[in-house]
């Protein structure tokens, strides 16, 4: 009997099964205080706030997995990985701050202080888009995380799907 799931047994980390997560909800995060803070609205603001933990809830599975697929990087990549390790570490102590600070502010935010939110998620939306861009390069033009030995030997011709 055929696994349910074959990707995740070939995989060589579980990494890219989890940094979507953080990625999607801290952006998502930063549309919505766009429109809280434009439109002056405390449910979006607090809509926001949820994304927020909740990425960064995501954050500390990507970041433990992470640390886990740095062992598959290969040594003469360590520029490519410690750019993308240090851009996303930042990344994630800075949605734990915003989050810290959302959380003590509560329902006492001002539109000022709200405003400080916003600019902290744009700054962590910079920062995370840097670092993921590093984490694709060694994906996408290196190859890490990728096993092209069994891959090829499933399928010695990849631009033919197999039956």
């Amino acid at each position: 009997m055929e696994s349910l799931f074959p990707g995740w047994e070939y995989a060589l980390s579980h990494h890219p099964a989890f940094v979507h997560f953080p990625i999607a909800l801290w952006l998502t995060a930063l549309l919505f205080e766009i429109f809280a803070v434009w439109r002056r609205n405390d449910a979006t603001h607090r809509t926001a706030v949820w994304l927020l933990w909740l990425g960064t809830i995501a954050g500390t599975f990507a970041v433990g997995t992470g640390l886990n697929a740095e062992k598959s990087v290969p040594p003469s990549l360590g520029p490519v990985l410690e750019a993308h390790e240090q851009l996303m570490f930042t990344a994630y102590f800075i949605a734990l701050g915003l989050s810290g600070f959302a959380l003590f502010a509560g329902r006492r935010l001002t539109q000022g202080l709200k405003v400080v939110v916003l600019v902290g998620l744009l700054i962590l939306a910079v920062v995370v888009a840097l670092g993921a861009d590093r984490g694709a390069e060694m994906v996408y033009r290196y190859g890490v995380g990728v096993n092209w030995k069994t891959a090829l030997q499933q399928n010695p011709h990849p631009h033919v799907l197999p039956k």
